[in-house]
Protein backbone atom coordinates (compact mmCIF):
# COMPACT_ATOMS: atom_id res chain seq x y z
CA UNK A 1 0.00 0.00 0.00
CA UNK A 2 1.11 3.22 -0.72
CA UNK A 3 0.55 5.98 1.27
CA UNK A 4 1.03 10.31 0.52
CA UNK A 5 -0.05 12.96 2.47
CA UNK A 6 -0.05 16.33 1.73
CA UNK A 7 -0.66 19.03 3.65
CA UNK A 8 -1.68 22.69 2.20
CA UNK A 9 -0.71 25.14 4.55
CA UNK A 10 -2.09 28.75 3.71
CA UNK A 11 -2.84 27.62 0.65
CA UNK A 12 -6.23 26.61 -1.50
CA UNK A 13 -7.13 24.29 -3.97
CA UNK A 14 -7.06 25.41 -7.40
CA UNK A 15 -9.45 27.01 -9.21
CA UNK A 16 -9.94 27.99 -12.67
CA UNK A 17 -9.87 31.39 -13.48
CA UNK A 18 -11.29 33.35 -15.68
CA UNK A 19 -11.27 36.67 -17.09
CA UNK A 20 -13.90 38.90 -19.30
CA UNK A 21 -12.86 42.00 -20.88
CA UNK A 22 -14.67 44.64 -22.24
CA UNK A 23 -12.93 47.28 -24.48
CA UNK A 24 -13.37 51.04 -23.01
CA UNK A 25 -13.54 54.28 -25.78
CA UNK A 26 -14.59 57.43 -25.54
CA UNK A 27 -11.89 59.58 -24.14
CA UNK A 28 -7.79 59.68 -25.05
CA UNK A 29 -5.42 57.26 -23.50
CA UNK A 30 -2.31 58.07 -22.30
CA UNK A 31 0.14 55.75 -23.14
CA UNK A 32 2.74 54.72 -20.22
CA UNK A 33 6.37 55.40 -20.99
CA UNK A 34 10.23 54.97 -20.08
CA UNK A 35 10.16 56.39 -16.47
CA UNK A 36 11.52 59.52 -15.75
CA UNK A 37 12.34 61.61 -12.66
CA UNK A 38 9.15 63.58 -11.10
CA UNK A 39 8.50 67.09 -11.49
CA UNK A 40 7.83 68.61 -8.40
CA UNK A 41 4.41 68.74 -9.35
CA UNK A 42 4.22 65.08 -10.02
CA UNK A 43 5.92 65.03 -6.64
CA UNK A 44 3.38 66.88 -4.60
CA UNK A 45 0.96 64.62 -6.83
CA UNK A 46 2.48 61.53 -5.06
CA UNK A 47 2.62 63.87 -1.47
CA UNK A 48 -1.21 64.22 -1.67
CA UNK A 49 -2.06 61.05 -2.32
CA UNK A 50 0.17 59.51 1.22
CA UNK A 51 -1.51 62.09 2.98
CA UNK A 52 -5.05 61.52 1.94
CA UNK A 53 -4.61 57.42 2.92
CA UNK A 54 -6.29 56.09 5.75
CA UNK A 55 -3.97 54.07 7.84
CA UNK A 56 -5.81 50.95 7.09
CA UNK A 57 -5.81 51.66 3.46
CA UNK A 58 -1.92 51.95 3.56
CA UNK A 59 -1.25 48.79 5.16
CA UNK A 60 -3.47 47.37 2.88
CA UNK A 61 -1.76 49.01 -0.02
CA UNK A 62 1.41 47.35 0.72
CA UNK A 63 -0.03 43.58 0.74
CA UNK A 64 -0.67 42.08 -2.94
CA UNK A 65 -3.38 40.71 -4.27
CA UNK A 66 -1.85 37.80 -6.23
CA UNK A 67 -0.28 39.17 -9.21
CA UNK A 68 -0.81 43.24 -8.68
CA UNK A 69 -0.30 45.71 -6.54
CA UNK A 70 -4.59 46.65 -5.59
CA UNK A 71 -6.14 49.22 -7.15
CA UNK A 72 -7.63 52.23 -4.62
CA UNK A 73 -10.58 53.11 -6.18
CA UNK A 74 -11.82 56.29 -4.02
CA UNK A 75 -8.45 57.50 -4.45
CA UNK A 76 -8.68 56.51 -8.41
CA UNK A 77 -5.48 54.34 -8.05
CA UNK A 78 -5.73 51.61 -10.56
CA UNK A 79 -4.68 47.79 -9.91
CA UNK A 80 -0.51 47.61 -11.06
CA UNK A 81 -0.86 44.25 -12.62
CA UNK A 82 2.57 41.74 -12.49
CA UNK A 83 3.75 38.85 -14.78
CA UNK A 84 5.54 36.05 -14.03
CA UNK A 85 8.22 35.36 -16.55
CA UNK A 86 12.24 35.95 -16.90
CA UNK A 87 11.65 35.03 -20.81
CA UNK A 88 7.95 35.56 -21.86
CA UNK A 89 4.92 37.18 -20.13
CA UNK A 90 3.17 34.06 -18.73
CA UNK A 91 0.03 36.35 -16.84
CA UNK A 92 -3.00 38.42 -17.54
CA UNK A 93 -4.59 38.04 -21.10
CA UNK A 94 -3.82 34.96 -22.67
CA UNK A 95 -1.14 31.93 -21.50
CA UNK A 96 0.82 31.99 -24.34
CA UNK A 97 3.70 34.35 -25.15
CA UNK A 98 6.95 34.41 -27.67
CA UNK A 99 9.68 32.41 -25.47
CA UNK A 100 13.35 33.92 -26.05
CA UNK A 101 16.55 32.52 -24.61
CA UNK A 102 16.88 31.59 -20.82
CA UNK A 103 19.26 33.64 -18.83
CA UNK A 104 22.12 31.09 -19.06
CA UNK A 105 21.55 31.16 -23.14
CA UNK A 106 21.26 34.71 -23.81
CA UNK A 107 24.12 35.29 -21.46
CA UNK A 108 25.80 33.12 -23.68
CA UNK A 109 25.79 35.51 -26.67
CA UNK A 110 27.81 37.89 -24.76
CA UNK A 111 25.64 41.02 -26.52
CA UNK A 112 24.49 43.81 -24.55
CA UNK A 113 22.40 44.81 -27.80
CA UNK A 114 20.47 41.31 -27.64
CA UNK A 115 19.56 41.47 -24.20
CA UNK A 116 18.13 45.02 -24.56
CA UNK A 117 16.09 43.89 -27.84
CA UNK A 118 14.89 40.93 -25.51
CA UNK A 119 13.79 43.14 -22.68
CA UNK A 120 12.12 45.71 -25.46
CA UNK A 121 10.43 42.40 -27.01
CA UNK A 122 9.16 41.38 -23.65
CA UNK A 123 8.48 45.15 -22.68
CA UNK A 124 6.05 45.19 -25.93
CA UNK A 125 4.47 41.65 -24.79
CA UNK A 126 3.89 43.29 -21.26
CA UNK A 127 2.29 46.17 -23.05
CA UNK A 128 0.11 43.77 -25.36
CA UNK A 129 -1.33 42.61 -22.27
CA UNK A 130 -1.62 45.47 -19.57
CA UNK A 131 1.69 44.49 -17.78
CA UNK A 132 3.10 46.98 -15.56
CA UNK A 133 5.68 45.08 -14.13
CA UNK A 134 7.39 41.95 -15.43
CA UNK A 135 9.39 39.66 -12.79
CA UNK A 136 12.97 39.44 -14.09
CA UNK A 137 15.24 39.59 -14.85
CA UNK A 138 17.38 37.22 -12.78
CA UNK A 139 20.91 37.63 -11.89
CA UNK A 140 22.00 35.32 -8.84
CA UNK A 141 25.47 33.79 -9.45
CA UNK A 142 26.18 30.32 -10.00
CA UNK A 143 27.66 28.47 -7.53
CA UNK A 144 26.56 24.67 -8.15
CA UNK A 145 24.94 23.20 -10.98
CA UNK A 146 22.31 21.62 -9.07
CA UNK A 147 20.95 24.80 -8.32
CA UNK A 148 17.39 24.40 -9.48
CA UNK A 149 17.15 27.94 -11.25
CA UNK A 150 20.51 28.31 -12.37
CA UNK A 151 19.03 28.22 -16.20
CA UNK A 152 17.15 31.70 -15.13
CA UNK A 153 20.59 33.66 -14.26
CA UNK A 154 23.36 35.02 -16.39
CA UNK A 155 25.58 32.56 -15.15
CA UNK A 156 28.71 32.59 -12.71
CA UNK A 157 30.66 35.94 -14.06
CA UNK A 158 29.68 39.56 -11.71
CA UNK A 159 30.75 41.60 -14.79
CA UNK A 160 28.48 39.93 -17.44
CA UNK A 161 25.78 39.41 -15.45
CA UNK A 162 25.46 43.04 -14.49
CA UNK A 163 26.04 43.89 -18.25
CA UNK A 164 23.35 41.74 -19.71
CA UNK A 165 20.89 42.78 -16.99
CA UNK A 166 21.58 46.56 -17.58
CA UNK A 167 20.68 45.93 -21.15
CA UNK A 168 17.35 43.56 -20.49
CA UNK A 169 16.23 46.68 -18.20
CA UNK A 170 17.25 49.08 -20.91
CA UNK A 171 15.26 47.86 -23.40
CA UNK A 172 12.16 46.67 -21.16
CA UNK A 173 11.72 49.74 -19.35
CA UNK A 174 11.69 51.94 -22.58
CA UNK A 175 8.45 50.16 -23.50
CA UNK A 176 7.08 51.64 -20.15
CA UNK A 177 7.35 48.47 -17.93
CA UNK A 178 9.12 48.11 -15.19
CA UNK A 179 11.91 45.55 -14.61
CA UNK A 180 12.02 44.01 -11.11
CA UNK A 181 15.95 42.58 -10.80
CA UNK A 182 15.70 39.35 -8.54
CA UNK A 183 16.81 37.50 -6.74
CA UNK A 184 18.41 39.88 -4.00
CA UNK A 185 20.57 38.46 -2.46
CA UNK A 186 23.02 35.20 -2.66
CA UNK A 187 19.84 32.70 -3.68
CA UNK A 188 22.18 30.36 -4.90
CA UNK A 189 19.73 26.61 -4.13
CA UNK A 190 16.72 26.15 -4.18
CA UNK A 191 17.23 22.67 -1.35
CA UNK A 192 15.95 24.16 1.56
CA UNK A 193 15.77 27.88 0.00
CA UNK A 194 13.29 28.90 2.93
CA UNK A 195 15.25 28.16 5.75
CA UNK A 196 19.19 28.25 4.06
CA UNK A 197 21.37 30.98 5.25
CA UNK A 198 23.89 32.12 3.00
CA UNK A 199 27.09 33.07 4.85
CA UNK A 200 29.43 35.26 2.55
CA UNK A 201 31.76 37.84 3.63
CA UNK A 202 32.51 40.99 2.92
CA UNK A 203 34.85 40.78 0.28
CA UNK A 204 32.33 38.60 -1.70
CA UNK A 205 29.44 40.38 -1.48
CA UNK A 206 31.15 43.25 -3.02
CA UNK A 207 33.14 41.18 -5.80
CA UNK A 208 30.64 38.29 -6.86
CA UNK A 209 27.28 38.89 -5.15
CA UNK A 210 26.41 42.31 -5.72
CA UNK A 211 27.68 43.67 -8.62
CA UNK A 212 25.13 42.62 -11.41
CA UNK A 213 21.66 43.93 -8.70
CA UNK A 214 24.73 46.88 -8.48
CA UNK A 215 24.52 47.39 -11.64
CA UNK A 216 20.83 47.31 -12.14
CA UNK A 217 20.31 50.00 -10.56
CA UNK A 218 23.11 52.42 -11.16
CA UNK A 219 23.18 52.21 -14.54
CA UNK A 220 19.75 50.62 -15.59
CA UNK A 221 17.52 52.42 -12.95
CA UNK A 222 15.48 49.48 -11.85
CA UNK A 223 11.89 50.02 -11.09
CA UNK A 224 12.21 47.07 -8.81
CA UNK A 225 14.29 44.77 -6.59
CA UNK A 226 12.42 41.34 -5.34
CA UNK A 227 13.90 40.22 -2.35
CA UNK A 228 14.64 36.35 -2.45
CA UNK A 229 13.21 33.59 -0.17
CA UNK A 230 16.35 32.45 2.09
CA UNK A 231 18.46 34.02 5.22
CA UNK A 232 21.79 36.35 4.23
CA UNK A 233 24.29 36.24 7.23
CA UNK A 234 21.33 35.52 9.39
CA UNK A 235 18.31 37.14 8.89
CA UNK A 236 15.78 36.68 5.77
CA UNK A 237 16.13 39.27 2.88
CA UNK A 238 12.77 40.43 3.44
CA UNK A 239 13.62 41.69 6.80
CA UNK A 240 17.33 42.50 5.68
CA UNK A 241 17.87 45.84 6.71
CA UNK A 242 21.60 45.74 5.76
CA UNK A 243 21.15 45.22 2.74
CA UNK A 244 17.46 46.75 1.89
CA UNK A 245 18.37 49.95 3.27
CA UNK A 246 21.98 50.70 4.15
CA UNK A 247 23.10 49.23 0.34
CA UNK A 248 20.38 49.43 -2.04
CA UNK A 249 18.72 52.57 -0.59
CA UNK A 250 21.68 54.27 1.19
CA UNK A 251 24.77 53.58 -1.26
CA UNK A 252 23.02 52.55 -4.25
CA UNK A 253 20.19 55.56 -3.97
CA UNK A 254 17.75 52.96 -4.97
CA UNK A 255 14.03 54.47 -5.19
CA UNK A 256 12.11 51.90 -6.60
CA UNK A 257 10.04 49.29 -4.85
CA UNK A 258 11.46 46.74 -2.77
CA UNK A 259 9.25 43.66 -3.21
CA UNK A 260 8.97 39.79 -1.31
CA UNK A 261 9.33 36.53 -3.52
CA UNK A 262 6.13 35.08 -3.18
CA UNK A 263 5.48 33.84 -0.10
CA UNK A 264 9.01 35.14 1.00
CA UNK A 265 8.08 37.42 4.33
CA UNK A 266 8.35 36.08 7.30
CA UNK A 267 7.95 38.44 10.07
CA UNK A 268 6.03 41.64 9.08
CA UNK A 269 6.86 44.49 12.41
CA UNK A 270 10.65 43.04 10.77
CA UNK A 271 9.97 43.11 7.06
CA UNK A 272 8.63 46.65 7.67
CA UNK A 273 11.28 47.75 9.64
CA UNK A 274 13.64 45.66 7.22
CA UNK A 275 13.62 47.75 4.18
CA UNK A 276 10.75 45.78 2.71
CA UNK A 277 8.08 48.24 0.84
CA UNK A 278 5.44 45.12 -0.66
CA UNK A 279 4.49 41.44 0.43
CA UNK A 280 3.84 39.05 -2.35
CA UNK A 281 1.24 37.44 -2.96
CA UNK A 282 -0.77 38.64 -0.25
CA UNK A 283 0.22 40.45 3.06
CA UNK A 284 0.19 37.22 4.97
CA UNK A 285 2.60 39.08 7.10
CA UNK A 286 2.16 43.30 6.62
CA UNK A 287 -1.16 43.61 7.27
CA UNK A 288 -3.41 45.47 9.51
CA UNK A 289 -3.57 42.55 12.29
CA UNK A 290 0.39 42.72 12.81
CA UNK A 291 0.91 46.18 11.93
CA UNK A 292 -1.82 48.70 13.37
CA UNK A 293 -0.67 47.37 17.01
CA UNK A 294 3.11 47.98 15.58
CA UNK A 295 2.10 51.39 15.04
CA UNK A 296 0.31 52.08 17.90
CA UNK A 297 3.07 50.92 19.89
CA UNK A 298 5.62 52.67 18.47
CA UNK A 299 7.72 49.32 17.24
CA UNK A 300 6.52 50.42 13.61
CA UNK A 301 6.96 53.92 12.42
CA UNK A 302 4.40 55.86 10.60
CA UNK A 303 7.17 57.35 8.64
CA UNK A 304 8.34 54.10 7.31
CA UNK A 305 5.25 52.69 6.38
CA UNK A 306 4.60 56.14 4.10
CA UNK A 307 7.87 56.27 2.67
CA UNK A 308 6.55 52.83 1.61
CA UNK A 309 3.73 53.57 -0.06
CA UNK A 310 5.58 57.12 -1.61
CA UNK A 311 8.01 54.94 -3.15
CA UNK A 312 5.07 52.95 -4.75
CA UNK A 313 3.63 55.67 -6.15
CA UNK A 314 6.80 57.66 -7.07
CA UNK A 315 7.74 54.50 -9.38
CA UNK A 316 4.06 54.02 -11.00
CA UNK A 317 3.87 58.06 -11.23
CA UNK A 318 7.43 57.91 -12.65
CA UNK A 319 6.38 55.56 -15.66
CA UNK A 320 2.87 57.76 -16.14
CA UNK A 321 1.21 54.55 -14.81
CA UNK A 322 -0.92 57.68 -12.50
CA UNK A 323 -1.62 60.31 -15.24
CA UNK A 324 -5.30 60.61 -16.55
CA UNK A 325 -6.94 58.44 -18.35
CA UNK A 326 -3.68 56.36 -18.77
CA UNK A 327 -3.76 53.31 -19.84
CA UNK A 328 -1.67 50.02 -19.78
CA UNK A 329 -2.79 47.99 -22.44
CA UNK A 330 -1.88 48.86 -25.77
CA UNK A 331 -4.14 47.62 -28.07
CA UNK A 332 -2.27 48.79 -31.21
CA UNK A 333 0.22 45.73 -30.17
CA UNK A 334 0.20 42.38 -31.15
CA UNK A 335 0.04 39.52 -28.82
CA UNK A 336 1.59 37.47 -31.66
CA UNK A 337 4.67 39.80 -32.87
CA UNK A 338 6.52 39.22 -36.10
CA UNK A 339 9.56 41.53 -34.78
CA UNK A 340 9.31 39.51 -31.09
CA UNK A 341 9.67 36.42 -32.79
CA UNK A 342 12.80 37.27 -34.98
CA UNK A 343 14.60 38.98 -31.78
CA UNK A 344 13.46 35.42 -30.02
CA UNK A 345 15.22 33.45 -32.45
CA UNK A 346 18.21 35.54 -32.67
CA UNK A 347 18.45 35.22 -29.32
CA UNK A 348 18.27 30.79 -29.31
CA UNK A 349 20.87 30.80 -31.87
CA UNK A 350 23.13 33.01 -30.50
CA UNK A 351 23.11 31.42 -27.40
CA UNK A 352 24.88 28.25 -28.92
CA UNK A 353 28.26 29.17 -28.72
CA UNK A 354 29.29 26.30 -26.62
CA UNK A 355 30.03 23.56 -28.93
CA UNK A 356 33.63 22.01 -29.55
CA UNK A 357 33.93 21.17 -33.18
CA UNK A 358 36.38 18.65 -33.20
CA UNK A 359 37.81 17.79 -35.85
CA UNK A 360 34.73 20.14 -37.85
CA UNK A 361 32.04 17.45 -37.40
CA UNK A 362 29.72 20.47 -37.54
CA UNK A 363 28.07 20.96 -39.99
CA UNK A 364 26.94 17.57 -40.75
CA UNK A 365 26.52 17.08 -44.51
CA UNK A 366 23.02 16.13 -45.24
CA UNK A 367 24.38 14.25 -48.42
CA UNK A 368 26.67 11.88 -46.97
CA UNK A 369 24.20 10.94 -43.29
CA UNK A 370 22.02 8.01 -43.82
CA UNK A 371 20.28 7.75 -39.93
CA UNK A 372 20.49 10.47 -37.24
CA UNK A 373 19.48 9.01 -33.96
CA UNK A 374 18.13 11.36 -31.38
CA UNK A 375 18.04 10.49 -27.79
CA UNK A 376 16.15 12.10 -24.94
CA UNK A 377 12.78 12.95 -23.06
CA UNK A 378 12.97 16.66 -23.99
CA UNK A 379 14.08 15.97 -27.79
CA UNK A 380 10.00 15.19 -28.40
CA UNK A 381 7.76 16.78 -27.14
CA UNK A 382 9.79 20.17 -27.33
CA UNK A 383 10.54 21.88 -23.95
CA UNK A 384 11.32 25.68 -24.32
CA UNK A 385 12.06 26.64 -20.71
CA UNK A 386 13.20 25.17 -17.58
CA UNK A 387 9.89 25.58 -15.79
CA UNK A 388 9.03 27.24 -12.19
CA UNK A 389 8.57 30.87 -12.23
CA UNK A 390 9.58 30.90 -16.08
CA UNK A 391 8.04 28.15 -17.30
CA UNK A 392 6.37 30.50 -19.88
CA UNK A 393 4.36 28.65 -22.52
CA UNK A 394 5.00 29.15 -25.98
CA UNK A 395 2.53 29.80 -28.83
CA UNK A 396 4.29 27.13 -31.07
CA UNK A 397 7.73 24.50 -30.32
CA UNK A 398 9.64 23.26 -32.68
CA UNK A 399 11.36 19.96 -30.87
CA UNK A 400 14.31 18.85 -31.49
CA UNK A 401 13.47 15.62 -33.23
CA UNK A 402 10.98 17.75 -35.36
CA UNK A 403 13.48 20.23 -36.15
CA UNK A 404 16.35 17.47 -37.27
CA UNK A 405 13.63 16.15 -39.29
CA UNK A 406 12.52 19.15 -41.34
CA UNK A 407 16.00 19.55 -42.03
CA UNK A 408 16.64 16.43 -43.37
CA UNK A 409 13.43 15.26 -44.46
CA UNK A 410 13.62 16.00 -48.32
CA UNK A 411 17.08 13.86 -48.22
CA UNK A 412 15.80 10.68 -47.23
CA UNK A 413 17.77 10.55 -44.29
CA UNK A 414 16.34 8.31 -41.56
CA UNK A 415 15.75 9.70 -38.55
CA UNK A 416 15.16 7.70 -35.37
CA UNK A 417 14.17 8.80 -31.60
CA UNK A 418 14.50 7.17 -28.39
CA UNK A 419 13.30 8.49 -25.27
CA UNK A 420 15.97 7.31 -23.13
CA UNK A 421 15.53 7.95 -19.14
CA UNK A 422 11.88 8.44 -18.45
CA UNK A 423 10.54 11.20 -16.56
CA UNK A 424 9.47 11.00 -13.33
CA UNK A 425 5.88 12.09 -13.96
CA UNK A 426 5.83 9.79 -16.88
CA UNK A 427 6.98 6.91 -14.70
CA UNK A 428 4.33 7.78 -12.25
CA UNK A 429 1.59 7.77 -15.22
CA UNK A 430 2.59 4.25 -16.09
CA UNK A 431 2.29 2.80 -12.71
CA UNK A 432 -0.31 0.35 -12.29
CA UNK A 433 -2.39 1.46 -8.95
CA UNK A 434 -5.73 -0.15 -7.97
CA UNK A 435 -7.88 0.86 -5.15
CA UNK A 436 -7.94 -2.46 -2.97
CA UNK A 437 -5.36 -5.43 -2.82
CA UNK A 438 -8.90 -7.55 -4.05
CA UNK A 439 -11.22 -6.34 -7.05
CA UNK A 440 -10.19 -2.90 -6.32
CA UNK A 441 -10.96 -0.53 -9.43
CA UNK A 442 -7.63 1.01 -11.66
CA UNK A 443 -6.59 4.28 -9.80
CA UNK A 444 -6.35 5.61 -6.38
CA UNK A 445 -7.90 6.61 -3.30
CA UNK A 446 -8.11 10.57 -1.92
CA UNK A 447 -9.28 11.10 0.79
CA UNK A 448 -9.54 15.45 1.02
CA UNK A 449 -9.70 17.41 4.58
CA UNK A 450 -10.45 20.19 4.92
CA UNK A 451 -7.39 21.60 7.52
CA UNK A 452 -3.89 20.45 7.14
CA UNK A 453 -3.80 17.33 9.87
CA UNK A 454 -5.56 14.88 8.05
CA UNK A 455 -7.72 14.75 10.85
CA UNK A 456 -11.85 14.57 10.94
CA UNK A 457 -13.71 13.03 8.27
CA UNK A 458 -12.56 13.44 5.28
CA UNK A 459 -14.35 13.66 1.63
CA UNK A 460 -13.51 10.35 -0.70
CA UNK A 461 -13.24 10.05 -4.35
CA UNK A 462 -11.11 7.93 -6.83
CA UNK A 463 -8.96 9.23 -9.59
CA UNK A 464 -7.29 7.64 -12.08
CA UNK A 465 -3.49 8.48 -11.37
CA UNK A 466 -1.12 9.46 -8.97
CA UNK A 467 0.28 12.00 -11.03
CA UNK A 468 -2.43 14.37 -11.33
CA UNK A 469 -2.83 15.25 -7.46
CA UNK A 470 -0.22 17.24 -7.00
CA UNK A 471 0.63 21.36 -7.43
CA UNK A 472 4.10 20.27 -9.26
CA UNK A 473 5.32 23.01 -11.97
CA UNK A 474 4.76 20.40 -14.86
CA UNK A 475 1.16 20.40 -14.49
CA UNK A 476 1.33 24.23 -13.38
CA UNK A 477 2.56 25.82 -16.35
CA UNK A 478 0.24 24.37 -18.76
CA UNK A 479 -2.59 25.53 -16.46
CA UNK A 480 -1.35 29.10 -15.92
CA UNK A 481 -5.12 30.65 -14.86
CA UNK A 482 -5.29 27.89 -12.20
CA UNK A 483 -1.91 29.19 -10.80
CA UNK A 484 -3.20 32.95 -10.66
CA UNK A 485 -6.26 31.14 -8.69
CA UNK A 486 -4.08 29.39 -6.42
CA UNK A 487 -2.03 32.74 -5.69
CA UNK A 488 -5.34 34.64 -5.22
CA UNK A 489 -7.55 32.69 -3.49
CA UNK A 490 -8.24 33.41 0.06
CA UNK A 491 -5.63 30.95 2.74
CA UNK A 492 -7.49 27.87 3.31
CA UNK A 493 -5.43 25.19 4.86
CA UNK A 494 -6.39 21.15 3.37
CA UNK A 495 -4.65 17.72 3.31
CA UNK A 496 -5.10 14.93 1.39
CA UNK A 497 -4.16 11.03 1.97
CA UNK A 498 -3.75 9.49 -1.31
CA UNK A 499 -3.69 5.42 -1.11
CA UNK A 500 -3.21 3.12 -3.81
CA UNK A 501 -2.37 -0.98 -4.22
CA UNK A 502 0.42 -2.34 -6.34
CA UNK A 503 1.35 -5.62 -7.27
CA UNK A 504 4.58 -6.75 -7.65
CA UNK A 505 5.25 -9.02 -10.62
CA UNK A 506 8.97 -9.86 -10.19
CA UNK A 507 10.91 -9.76 -7.11
CA UNK A 508 13.91 -6.85 -7.28
CA UNK A 509 14.76 -3.63 -6.24
CA UNK A 510 12.33 -0.64 -7.27
CA UNK A 511 12.28 2.62 -7.08
CA UNK A 512 10.08 4.59 -5.24
CA UNK A 513 9.94 8.67 -5.71
CA UNK A 514 7.55 11.52 -5.50
CA UNK A 515 7.46 15.03 -6.49
CA UNK A 516 5.33 17.82 -4.85
CA UNK A 517 5.42 21.53 -4.94
CA UNK A 518 7.24 21.97 -1.54
CA UNK A 519 6.21 25.47 -1.13
CA UNK A 520 4.62 25.84 2.48
CA UNK A 521 3.04 22.19 1.70
CA UNK A 522 4.21 19.36 3.86
CA UNK A 523 4.55 15.96 2.47
CA UNK A 524 5.09 11.77 3.86
CA UNK A 525 5.00 8.56 2.32
CA UNK A 526 4.02 5.14 3.56
CA UNK A 527 4.68 1.68 1.92
CA UNK A 528 2.96 -1.12 3.94
CA UNK A 529 2.82 1.31 6.80
CA UNK A 530 6.28 2.52 7.16
CA UNK A 531 7.25 5.82 6.54
CA UNK A 532 9.59 5.91 3.60
CA UNK A 533 9.72 9.56 2.81
CA UNK A 534 9.38 12.48 5.14
CA UNK A 535 9.12 15.90 4.07
CA UNK A 536 5.62 17.03 6.28
CA UNK A 537 7.31 20.01 8.68
CA UNK A 538 10.64 20.60 6.58
CA UNK A 539 11.28 19.89 2.55
CA UNK A 540 14.21 18.20 2.23
CA UNK A 541 14.14 17.27 -1.56
CA UNK A 542 11.63 18.44 -4.20
CA UNK A 543 11.54 14.68 -5.77
CA UNK A 544 12.80 12.49 -2.59
CA UNK A 545 13.51 9.37 -3.18
CA UNK A 546 14.30 5.44 -2.40
CA UNK A 547 15.86 2.15 -3.80
CA UNK A 548 13.01 -0.85 -2.05
CA UNK A 549 13.39 -4.89 -2.37
CA UNK A 550 9.70 -6.11 -3.21
CA UNK A 551 8.87 -9.75 -3.35
CA UNK A 552 6.73 -11.32 -6.42
CA UNK A 553 4.52 -12.56 -3.43
CA UNK A 554 3.85 -9.21 -2.23
CA UNK A 555 1.19 -6.47 -2.88
CA UNK A 556 2.64 -3.22 -1.83
CA UNK A 557 0.02 -0.74 -0.38
CA UNK A 558 1.34 2.76 -0.87
CA UNK A 559 0.12 5.74 1.31
CA UNK A 560 1.25 9.21 0.44
CA UNK A 561 0.19 12.35 2.54
CA UNK A 562 0.01 15.98 0.84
Amino acid sequence: MLSMQQNVRGGSSLLRLTLALAACGGFAHVYAQAPHALTPDEQQKVDSLVQRMTPEQKIDYIGGTGFAIRAVPELNLPALEMSDGPYGTRSNSGLQSTTYAAGIGLAASWDRDLAMQVGAGLGRAARARGVHFMLGPGVNIYRSPRNGRNFEYFGEDPFLSGEMAVGYITGMQQQGVSATVKHFLANNSEFLRHDSDSIVDERSLREIYLPAFEAAVKRGHVGAIMDSYNLVNGAHATQNGYFNTEIARKEWKFNGIMMSDWDATYDGVAAANGGLDLEMPTGKFMNGKNLMPALQSGAVKRATIDEKINRILSTAQSFGWLDANAQQRNTSLSLVNGENNRIALRSARESIVLLKNTNNLLPLDRLAVKTVLVVGPDAYPGVAVGGGSAGVVPFHTISTLEGISNLVGDQQVNVLYDEGVPTLSKLAGDTKFMTAAQDGKPGVTVETFENDSLSGAGKQSDMKAINIIGLGWDSISDNLDDLMALFSAPPKATSRRITGYYNVEQAGPYLVAMAAAGEGNGERMYVDDKLVIDNWDLTRAFEPHLTLPLTDAHTGVLTAGV
